[in-house]
């Protein structure tokens, strides 16, 4: 386990989600840092959750529109069309650069945990989509915040969250 303060040190200057970072402070948020090359990596990479929505649609939608559901890397590009214009060109541009680079691509990417198998990115939404698309050989190293699913430390997770019986 690497703590908390680490993973704070690393990424709190690149997350622009609304993580609440002194409410991961007081309920002693654990984290777990996983390296996977390879095949491993790839699949890991595909079923990360993305902070991108789709609409009962289909269409590109934002997390608390009524019906969002959040995207795994390997859904992402289906709302492709109707993606913001830099969005697009963003991840067009990284699939173009990592399908042109040879060896493995190093992807660090910081997420929360949901539970065993789901991770939310918290950054790197494009990177891992373009190297998804890219079909590039990766080796794929994941930060994962573990700690309440709740809203009230990240909105998104709102998706993730047990309903309350």
């Amino acid at each position: 386990m690497t703590g908390l303060d680490d993973f704070t040190a690393r990424f709190r200057s690149d997350i622009r989600a609304e993580l609440d970072w002194a409410r991961l402070a007081g309920v002693r948020a654990g984290v777990r840092v996983e390296t996977l090359g390879q095949e491993a990596g790839r699949r890991r990479l595909a079923e990360l959750f993305t902070v991108w929505y789709a609409d009962p649609g289909g269409v590109d939608s934002s997390w608390n529109a009524p019906g969002s559901r959040p995207l795994r890397v390997a859904a992402a590009d289906r709302t492709l069309p109707s993606w913001p214009v830099e969005r697009r060109h963003a991840v067009t541009a990284l699939t173009r650069a990592f399908a042109a680079g040879s060896g493995p691509l190093p992807l660090t990417l910081p997420a929360y945990r949901v539970d065993e198998d789901r991770h939310v990115l918290l950054d790197g939404n494009h990177r891992a989509v373009a190297a998804h698309l890219a079909g590039a050989d990766i080796h794929l190293t994941l930060w994962s915040l573990s700690g309440p699913v709740c809203e009230s430390i990240l909105p998104d997770l709102r998706h993730y969250a047990a309903p309350l019986i």
